[in-house]
């Protein structure tokens, strides 16, 4: 008995203190809040009105032994971030159009062209500066040069890259052919 009249004085010291003791309180919200990341885009177009993430930007036909060519094309950051780091990686897949008498008669592999031997990336050009490559598309094959540029957001840079089928290309690259990926990686 003395006990449960322990706990019922308990009790009713509690609520009493409860009910007799005022405290101020206040409550403060923010709602809405966000957190984006940024947007990381680069876009290639040959003409520098359209841009796209895919595009072929060159056709070469009729190249002879000793001339220069070059192609010209844009990249543009289309993100919210500058542009640290651009890099171009070759892919190169040589092949025959058709066998030529002339070429038939110093060719030994018919199935194959021999075009990417020849031809000669000699430099790339990019918002002033040159990169002086001088090698063959074979030799470029999987291999990735890194673009001495930056891009802003919004900012184009034009990429001119020169090649050559040096003078002493003889008939056995006669009627080949070269498939070439061009692959551009951005980075921050």
């Amino acid at each position: 008995m003395k006990r449960t009249t322990k706990v019922v004085l308990a009790l009713i010291l509690v609520i009493t203190a409860g009910i007799s003791k005022a405290i101020f309180t206040d409550t403060a919200i923010s709602r809405g809040n966000s957190i984006e990341t940024a947007e990381f885009d680069v876009a290639i177009s040959k003409d520098g009105k359209r841009f796209y993430n895919e595009l072929k930007l060159f056709e070469m036909n009729n190249l002879l032994p000793g001339e220069t060519r070059k192609s010209e094309f844009q990249i543009k950051n289309r993100g919210t971030v500058e542009v640290k780091k651009l890099t171009i990686t070759f892919k190169v897949r040589n092949y025959e159009v058709r066998m030529s008498p002339s070429e038939k008669a110093v060719d030994s592999t018919p199935e194959t062209g021999e075009l990417g031997k020849w031809l000669v990336l000699r430099s790339i050009h990019v918002k002033g500066k040159s990169i002086i490559v001088n090698q063959t598309l074979n030799a470029l094959n999987g291999k990735t040069i890194t673009l001495p540029v930056t891009l802003q957001p919004g900012e184009i840079a034009g990429i001119e890259m020169t090649f050559e089928l040096p003078d002493e290309a003889g008939n056995e690259c006669q009627t080949d052919g070269i498939d070439i990926t061009l692959r551009l990686d951005a980075s921050q």
